[in-house]
């Protein structure tokens, strides 16, 4: 079955977008938590399957660890695409599409990015409790003792390691998006996304929303893991995934697939840029402040989720508010 044109994929997608801006808060937030909770439920089985060959188990073996964390990490994109949700990576580009195409402006992309973010924050940091504190499943030696390690490597990055590996990351993902877009069967989009989500967690780059998970997860495990820290890891890798995905997916694709004055493209792009400058200092920027008080007076690390997640959650509301109403609403 030969594959959508990529004028007609633009085209969808960008219808896609448009809708996407127009779901209600409790609709979006809901459907951004099933987001945050499918990427987790893969990295959970990434980890459990993976850890015997990890310097933490019994049969230690670099290159068998990083394709085995690789070849089952897809299962979350997988379920997100097919089963659907709303997962703030993919949106990205999903959403800037519209915006490529003028039916959609830029608060309806910031309201469908905030929201989006705000369930999957919400989504990974209830499946980091249930992993942890609920299952048991992460207390256990050497699925502990690895969480832990990759926490830590994550959180140790500098800035410019983060955001390059941010951007490598969701370069990958939204191709795993695009192509699923073009595929016409489950079956193909499930092989369209497989490959370039094994490639990036093979490779070792860095996806905001998975790091919601396992870093909340290193900070249950371990109290030298501050909220500071993972705000850090989250703001810049956030940053990059971004930039990755409107420079080298959907801005690319656009461009190539639909008439347009290389002056116009340009405009559309920088004011998309703006947009997730905007983005990233409203949401993990102003999360990452909020993070400075409480780890200064040691905060249980439970107490940050919980304000960070109200946070986000008025943001969603009033964005909502301010937003064109549209007619789909």
């Amino acid at each position: 079955m030969d594959p959508y044109n990529a004028p007609e994929t633009v085209s969808s997608l960008s219808r896609t977008g448009k809708l996407k801006s127009m779901l209600t808060p409790s609709r979006l937030v809901i459907a951004g938590f099933a987001a945050g909770a499918y990427i987790a439920f893969g990295f959970i089985l990434a980890i459990i399957s993976a850890v015997s060959f990890s310097s933490y188990g019994t049969s230690p073996n670099f290159s068998l660890f990083k394709i085995l964390l690789g070849a089952v990490f897809p299962v979350g994109l997988i379920m997100v695409v097919i089963g659907g949700a709303e997962l703030w990576t993919g949106n990205v580009s999903i959403a800037s599409y519209s915006k490529f195409n003028r039916t959609a402006r830029i608060e309806h992309i910031l309201y469908n990015w905030i929201g989006s973010y705000t369930g999957n924050f919400i989504g990974s940091v209830f499946m980091a409790f249930l992993a942890v504190y609920g299952t048991g499943l992460f207390l256990k030696s050497p699925i502990s003792d690895l969480s832990i390690a990759i926490s830590h490597t994550k959180v140790n990055y500098s800035v410019w390691q983060l955001f390059w590996l941010g951007v490598g990351c969701n370069w990958l993902v939204n191709l795993a998006i695009w192509l699923a877009a073009r595929s016409k069967d489950s079956a193909g989009k499930i092989l369209a996304i497989w490959f370039p989500i094994f490639a990036f967690v093979a490779i070792g780059f860095e996806h905001s929303i998975a790091n919601m998970w396992i870093l909340t997860v290193g900070a249950f495990l371990d109290p030298n893991i501050t909220w500071l820290q993972i705000m850090k890891n989250i703001l810049f890798v956030t940053l990059g995934n971004g930039f990755g995905a409107l420079i080298f997916v959907s801005f690319y694709y656009w461009y190539v697939s639909t008439p347009s004055d290389y002056k116009v493209a340009l405009k559309e792009l920088g004011e998309l840029l703006a947009i997730l400058l905007v983005f990233t200092l409203i949401m993990p920027g102003i999360a990452y402040l909020l993070a400075i008080p409480l780890t200064w007076i040691g905060a249980p690390n439970h107490v940050f989720p919980i304000v960070a997640s109200g946070y986000f959650l008025v943001l969603t509301f009033v964005f909502h508010k301010i937003k064109p109403k549209g007619e789909t609403e």
